[in-house]
């Protein structure tokens, strides 16, 4: 497992950005227990037992939903179409979300208020639905805070292809090169640095499965790590009147 990235400040807020995008599941919210829930409903519908699942499935992150319900399809053998899956199992997982109770994670509320600081657009770039991150959003009151939401239906392939993230760019009209990503899962890592994006993996405590984050360019345990050193950043203009963030 890497270790915490040695004054991640330093390395985060000593370059420039033009946009910061933030993956969701676990990232902004813990929706574990909902997936698996969700997944765990479906199979029952269909007279499966979801823990018949290979464990590797089960204890995964970062994957499409629709790349989840083709996994499930084939191993059960389902024949109904995946389409209908897909809206089978997400209304399970609305209804579980409706009943739970949805706390962003540690530090997500004042990390996303210091990026709004530094007049760059954020977006969230997301395997998961976008109608459910849209709501969970709202439910959180973090979802003014975006510019946009790119979810898995935009995309042909899913995390660690890079295709999300270059769409998020394109949509907000930045080169890659100069985001910033927030990931937590090795997927999500991959797809960023394949992207050619400057990413911050944030570690999920209560993730299923380590994840493997070694590839990026930071790694926290909490986004709450960037706001406790007590140095305040500073901003000037960066290029083309960009926002630059520096430590003094």
């Amino acid at each position: 497992m890497p270790a915490e990235t040695p004054d991640p400040r330093r390395a985060l807020y000593t370059r420039r950005f033009a946009a910061a995008i933030f993956d969701f599941d676990e990232t902004i919210i813990d929706l574990e227990p909902q997936h698996t829930a969700a997944h765990a409903a479906l199979c029952r519908d269909l007279g499966n037992d979801y823990d018949r699942m290979p464990e590797s499935f089960r204890t995964g992150s970062g994957r499409r939903i629709i790349d989840d319900i083709r996994e499930m399809r084939a191993h059960f053998g389902w024949s109904a179409p995946e389409d209908e899956l897909v809206a089978q199992r997400q209304r399970h997982f609305d209804a579980i979300c409706e009943t739970s109770d949805l706390e962003a994670m540690d530090g997500v509320r004042e990390m996303v208020e210091e990026v709004r600081t530094w007049g760059i657009p954020m977006a969230i770039t997301s395997s998961a639905v976008g109608s459910s991150i849209d709501a969970i959003l709202r439910r959180l009151n973090l979802r003014d805070a975006f510019t946009l939401i790119v979810d898995g239906s935009e995309v042909t392939h899913g995390k660690p292809d890079p295709e999300a993230y270059l769409l998020t760019a394109k949509k907000l009209g930045v080169d890659a090169a100069e985001c910033v990503v927030f990931e937590d899962s090795h997927v999500g890592v991959v797809a960023a640095k394949r992207a050619g994006m400057f990413c911050v993996a944030v570690r999920n405590p209560k993730a299923l499965q380590l994840q493997d984050l070694s590839l990026a360019d930071v790694v926290i345990n909490s986004m709450r790590t960037l706001l406790q050193d007590g140095q305040q950043p500073s901003i000037d203009d960066g290029p083309a009147g960009r926002p630059r963030r520096a430590l003094r």
